[in-house]
């Protein structure tokens, strides 16, 4: 038997002006193998080998490509040359996570993604990973599903939402990253020495950072226009500024993402541009590295104050009270950023002496410490623990769909070890987790929860495919409760 390296293969398409081509060499380079799929609202899996028999007795590797057509004209190609010896990536436009972002028009959303698995280390697979997910434009999913929802309280929507939201800029790493504190506590993250980590070249330190924290690849405002309407935002001073004087940044651990104020201006130049939409935004310190990270509630609401005056929004600040509010109600008050905090905000409008501008909110949260895990079963088995009775007494609902590979055996090593910018941990279980997350929430959203309250998908690498489920969940949720509201 040859030599061979595997992809699996992944595709979701929201409706039938799509189809999707994966393709490998076979018979010794002469032809091509050819798997095509036009199927629209299903979750493809497949596999493909790239073996010594596939590509020219002179050939080192053989071409895996996937070709995305729309209305029956090609739309995108993206291909990796894969040596089946050794899994070597040669020519691709697939060689950096951050050189795959989501792409779109006013008529289609496109996201996609690849996974150089190298030989696979500790638990992390061994086969490469490819996915592209394709649909009708997402920009005003909630506008266009007024009609149907409209009526309802906001708190039966499920929305899309991106884990630690923030963490897909590498800016602010860049500056600190010669510094000695930030290098002593990567070095202990990643397993190295700290003298070994003052040697290593800056690009280096920068693909150890991506592949330990970047749990997004795309800007907030491509996130927006993919549909996702729920951002997990952790701003916090960096681990290298003690004195806690410097701008905010989102934090993952001990290091630093976006900018919070840029941010916020993001949201609200989007929602000034797309009065049909309404956004949930939830602030945390979870996971940071030291306390003296964690700015003052005060200084966070001056934050969201000089984002309203930067940007001269009109957009009204909504609270976990305003969840109850119909979707209409929220739009003809213009009331369309509503900010959940878990930061020591007051937890209770109505006993506040002085309105805040922020408050706290109670939420049911499926992440547990076995999230650390590159074993999709985990993730399912917290899943089908939430039910509506632990929704009691909480404000709203998190559904957590990622898994952190960067804390699994083998993960935070082989991130370290490659020498590819296409080798996230995160990213290996990206798509074999939406796989099996996504038609999950098709089948046991509906009569498992709460009709009213609010549900949130949370994931990596934000999507549009999930952005259409949460699509369709709500229209079927808000049809349940929609006569009471109406």
């Amino acid at each position: 038997m040859s030599t061979s390296k595997g992809v699996d293969y992944y595709a979701y398409l929201g409706d039938n002006r799509f189809s999707v081509r994966f393709q490998k060499p076979k018979s010794w380079g002469d032809s091509t193998d050819t798997t095509s799929w036009g199927s629209p609202n299903q979750m493809l899996v497949g596999n493909l080998q790239i073996s010594e028999s596939d590509i020219g007795f002179t050939s080192h590797t053989g071409r895996f490509q996937w070709t995305l057509d729309y209305e029956g004209n090609p739309l995108v190609n993206k291909y990796a040359e894969i040596a089946p010896s050794d899994g070597v990536i040669g020519d691709s436009n697939l060689t950096s996570m951050f050189n795959t972002q989501s792409f779109g028009t006013n008529d289609y959303a496109v996201s996609y993604g690849f996974y150089d698995s190298s030989f696979g280390e500790g638990s992390l697979t061994n086969q490469d990973q490819s996915y592209v997910y394709a649909t009708g434009s997402k920009a005003n999913w909630m506008g266009d599903i007024a009609g149907q929802a409209g009526n309802a309280p906001f708190s039966s929507f499920v929305l899309p939402g991106a884990h630690d939201a923030g963490m897909f800029d590498t800016t602010c790493v860049k500056t600190i990253q010669n510094n000695y504190t930030f290098l002593n506590v990567l070095s202990t993250a990643a397993g190295i020495g700290i003298t070994i980590a003052q040697a290593l070249a800056p690009d280096v330190i920068t693909r150890i950072v991506v592949n330990l924290s970047m749990t997004q690849k795309d800007t907030i405002s491509t996130m927006l226009n993919l549909g996702i309407r729920y951002f997990d935002f952790r701003p916090g001073y960096c681990a290298t500024d003690q004195g806690a004087t410097g701008p905010l940044y989102h934090q993952h651990n001990f290091i630093p993402g976006y900018p919070f104020s840029s941010f916020l201006n993001d949201i609200l130049s989007y929602l000034g541009q797309h009065p049909s939409e309404v956004v949930v935004v939830a602030l945390g310190h979870s996971g940071f590295y030291q306390d003296y990270m964690k700015p003052s509630t005060a200084t966070l609401e001056s934050y969201v104050r000089n984002a309203l005056n930067a940007t001269g929004s009109h957009v009204a600040i909504g609270n976990k009270l305003d969840l109850n509010s119909s979707y209409h109600d929220l739009i003809a008050s213009n009331k369309r950023l509503i900010i959940l905090g878990q930061y020591g905000f007051p937890s209770d409008p109505s006993q506040s002496p002085e309105p805040a501008l922020v408050y706290d909110a109670a939420k049911y949260d499926s992440y547990a410490d076995s999230y650390q895990t590159t074993d999709v079963n985990v993730i399912m088995n917290a899943l089908n623990n939430m039910n509506a009775a632990g929704q009691n007494g909480n404000d709203y609902t998190v559904l957590q769909l990622q898994g952190t590979a960067s804390g699994a055996g083998g993960g935070i090593f082989g991130s370290v070890a490659s020498m590819s910018d296409a080798s996230s941990p995160l990213m290996s279980t990206k798509a074999r987790f939406d796989s099996n997350t996504y038609p999950w929430l098709a089948a046991n959203l509906p009569g498992r929860f709460l009709n009213e309250q609010l549900l949130i998908c949370l994931n990596d690498f934000a999507d549009n495919a999930l952005t259409d489920y949460c699509q369709k969940l709500t229209v079927t949720r808000a049809a349940s409760v929609s006569v009471v509201h109406s």
